[in-house]
């Protein structure tokens, strides 16, 4: 039996491609790439120079959000952006708030790091760990975080931080879910990002997992992932309360599955049992078959390894229907966001529906023998869509749908 659908209601994005959800569908739609070499940080000693920096806050940007940590604001304003289209007002944090049911969910693999890396540019300085600030750690606890963050947004409800790799985003979507149906909430922002940062640049780096040249998902000897900064944000409540209030309605989030593969820290399951787990997960929820998915916003790292356990995990779900399904990846486009991508990817499907258009997976050219039956929509065309199942697969084996 299916769950009882949540209502999206709202919706805000950030990434590389530019601030607000449609400045990104509009150049993702374009077939654009936020990738471009790094400035924020040091890369001359490494291999891969390029990634997906985060934009600069606008210039409009409420005080409030400038007075927060970079990669904060840019959070917040994911956050009001969702608040905005939803057409639900944030409560001036002088004013005692009247609504208290409405929750928060971050999913996020970094969270404060941006506080370490200020320690570290200090301790690494030019006078030496003498002079390192040790006061900038005490910004590393998330509890400090997530209580300027909700006074910023308004929300005053239950908050959680979602942290399992990268499939952080989708499992904080799907906290907001439980969090609806169990009458804890008459709200969530549901929320996922994680910055561009030098820790995880030479972290993925060093695992060989960074692509030489260009991002190529599914492509024959591709080599990796570029990383990228992303955040965003979903506001969710139950279709009858949005009806009750008038709301506008996005789009439905039908159902969630998650898995762990149990298997490696960093490789996936071979076969992709874990991910396919996931995937059979989430349609049971919504109570759909395979044939009633109309496209797959894949994972798509680039990496050998896990490109070639999704797509085994897709031909188990889906059988040999899949290369008639379209499979759109937009790492390539945006980097791969990390514990943001699961959050990234709903919003990005959520513009999909609503525009009825596939965006292009960019440099797909050339498949990989596992893959050359697949469409994997090289050029960007309008479609025909209803029901669309996002994937977001971490380290652990850590598996969201």
């Amino acid at each position: 039996m299916a769950a009882d659908p949540i209502a999206v209601t709202g919706y805000g994005l950030s990434t590389s491609l530019g601030v607000g959800a449609e400045t990104n569908w509009e150049a993702l739609a374009a077939g654009r790439c936020g990738l471009a070499p790094i400035r924020s940080f040091d890369v001359s000693t490494v291999a891969v120079k390029e990634g997906g920096e985060e934009p600069p806050l606008p210039d409009d940007a409420p005080a409030v959000v400038r007075a927060l940590p970079a990669p904060l604001g840019l959070l917040a304003l994911a956050g009001l952006e969702a608040l905005e289209t939803a057409h639900v007002e944030s409560v001036p944090t002088s004013v005692v708030p009247v609504e208290t049911r409405c929750g928060i969910v971050i999913g996020s693999s970094l969270a404060a790091s941006s506080s370490s890396r200020a320690f570290f540019d200090s301790y690494l300085g030019a006078d030496g760990p003498q002079s390192a600030n040790y006061a900038v750690l005490e910004g590393y606890c998330v509890d400090q975080h997530f209580e300027r963050l909700a006074e910023v947004l308004g929300v005053f409800g239950p908050s959680l931080l979602v942290s399992n790799a990268c499939a952080a985003g989708g499992s904080a979507i799907a906290r907001a879910g439980e969090m609806l149906r169990a009458g804890r909430c008459a709200r969530v922002l549901a929320m996922g990002y994680d910055a561009l940062s030098p820790f995880t640049h030479a972290g993925f780096g060093s695992l060989l997992a960074l692509a030489r040249g260009r991002s190529r998902p599914f492509g024959r000897g591709r080599d990796g992932m570029k990383l990228g900064a992303g955040y965003a944000a979903l506001h969710l409540e139950t279709l009858a309360a949005a009806q009750q209030r008038g709301a506008e309605v996005f789009g439905l989030l039908l159902g969630f599955g998650e898995s762990a593969d149990a298997h490696h820290f960093t490789h996936p399951h071979p076969d992709g049992l874990g991910a396919e787990l996931a995937m059979r997960r989430a349609l049971a929820q919504a109570g759909l078959a395979p044939d009633d998915i109309d496209a797959i916003h894949s994972h798509a790292t680039a990496t050998p390894a896990n490109d070639a356990a999704e797509a085994k995990a897709m031909r188990s779900v889906f059988g040999e229907r899949l290369p008639r399904i379209p499979i759109c990846a937009s790492k390539p486009a945006v980097g791969h966001t990390l514990g943001g991508a699961g959050a990234v990817q709903a919003v990005l499907s959520l513009l999909a529906l609503l525009h009825q258009h596939l965006p292009p997976s960019l440099n797909v050219e050339e498949p990989d023998p596992q893959a050359a039956d697949l469409d994997l929509v090289p050029r960007g065309r309008p479609a025909r869509l209803r029901r669309v199942l996002s994937n977001s697969f971490g380290f652990g084996g850590c598996n969201a749908s």
